[in-house]
C-alpha cells in the first residue's frame, strides 16, 4: 500500500480509507463526547448502551463513528451517529510516536490526548487495533479493529 496518492499532499484528511463497510445505527451517544477531524473516531459503549469514544484502557470497540469535528449534546442519548462495525474497514489515523515498517501485522493499543484519539504504538495491552500499513512521511497509520478484541462477552 504505501502512502495512498493525496496523503502527503496538502491537509490530511484522517478517517475511512478502503474496505467494506457495515454501518449501523443512527446510535445514541454518550452526553458531551467530543469527535475530532485530527484524529480517530473508534467508539464502544458505555453503561447505558450509548456510544463514546474509546479511551486506552478500552478492551472491547463497537465500531467508528461516521461524523465530522462534532460535540455532543450535554443531554445523554440525545445526538445520534451511523456507526461502521466491519472488522474489515480500514482507517487512516495519526500516531502517538514514530512508526516504522516492522508494526504491520501487529496489534497495539488507543490513546486520548485533548479529546484527541491516536494509535498508541508503544503500548500493546488490550491489542483493540490491528496495524494493517504505515506512513512514514505522516507519522500516520492504516488500521482495522481486532477480530478478537471487538465484542464483549455474552448476553448471560
Amino acid at each position: 500500500m504505501g502512502n495512498l496518492i493525496g496523503m502527503t499532499r496538502g491537509t490530511i484528511k484522517y478517517g475511512y480509507a478502503f474496505g467494506p463497510r457495515v454501518l449501523v445505527g443512527p446510535c445514541a451517544i454518550g452526553a458531551s463526547e467530543v469527535f475530532l477531524d485530527t484524529g480517530g473516531k473508534f467508539v464502544k459503549f458505555d453503561n447505558d448502551r450509548q456510544i463514546e469514544v474509546a479511551l486506552a484502557a478500552d478492551t472491547a470497540l463497537f465500531g467508528w463513528a461516521e461524523c465530522g469535528k462534532f460535540t455532543a449534546s450535554s443531554t445523554e442519548g440525545k445526538d445520534k451517529v451511523m456507526v461502521d462495525i466491519s472488522c474489515e474497514s480500514v482507517y487512516y489515523i495519526p500516531a502517538d510516536a514514530a512508526v516504522a515498517i516492522t508494526m504491520r501485522g501487529k496489534t497495539c493499543d488507543l490513546i486520548v490526548d485533548t479529546n484527541r484519539q491516536r494509535i498508541d504504538v508503544g503500548e500493546s495491552n488490550e491489542d483493540v487495533i490491528l496495524i494493517v500499513d504505515v506512513d512514514i512521511a505522516n507519522q500516520a497509520l492504516y488500521v482495522r479493529m481486532n477480530y478478537a478484541t471487538q465484542y464483549q462477552a455474552g448476553i448471560v
